[in-house]
């Protein structure tokens, strides 16, 4: 039973509840009823923690931060953020390199892009194709099986990078990367989906 149907049959049995219990009332214990409910209704619930709230204050034993302590790990985590961007773009070609590398005009980088053919991430107002992803003996100058594998990972392309990457314990502490190139296309389409599904 799923929990939205779960909870409509609490509701309908709270409400059959009550209207037996206000049924049994006087027209004095009626009017009290209505006043609490009245009263219960116009009063600002507590809005209930998200479940990120309540796993960050976790995760912080407890501890609450002053606004500038919030403001400095905020900014410490962005430069980790940028850092990570900079060197997942490092040595990364622009469209126009792209079209001389694979002897295309300077639109085909831009098409296979849209079509998920070829990683591309936006940085500083042009598309920047990370350099790993080219084999010139792959179909179409792209390590084989890659295109395929882009498709099924539905995060941003910074992600896609980022997770093409790193070691993954499922692949055998393998970079995504490396295991395509070793044949194992289907186990990271595979783990590809499970990325996107979360």
């Amino acid at each position: 039973m799923s929990s939205n149907s779960l909870a409509g049959r609490q509701i309908e049995e709270c409400l059959i509840l009550v209207r037996q219990q206000l049924e049994q009332s006087g027209p004095e214990e009626l009017g009290g009823t209505l006043a609490l409910f009245q009263k219960v209704l116009k009063t600002p619930s507590v809005p209930r923690p998200s479940a990120k709230a309540a796993l960050v204050h976790r995760l912080a034993e407890g501890r609450t931060y002053t606004p500038a302590e919030a403001a400095a790990l905020e900014l410490a985590v962005s430069r980790k953020a940028f850092a990570r961007r900079q060197e997942l773009l490092a040595g990364a070609l622009s469209a126009t390199q792209v079209a001389k590398l694979l002897g295309t005009t300077r639109q085909t980088p831009h098409d296979r892009a849209g079509k998920g053919a070829l990683l591309a991430v936006m940085d500083n107002g042009q598309l920047r194709f990370p350099l790993w992803q080219f084999d010139s003996d792959g179909p179409n100058g792209v390590v084989r099986g890659l295109p395929d594998v882009l498709r099924a990972l539905d995060v941003s392309p910074l992600a896609r990078a980022s997770w093409m990457t790193l070691p993954n314990p499922y692949l055998e502490h393998r970079t995504p990367l490396q295991a395509i190139k070793e044949g194992d296309v289907e186990r990271v389409i595979d783990q590809a989906r499970a990325v996107g599904a979360v």
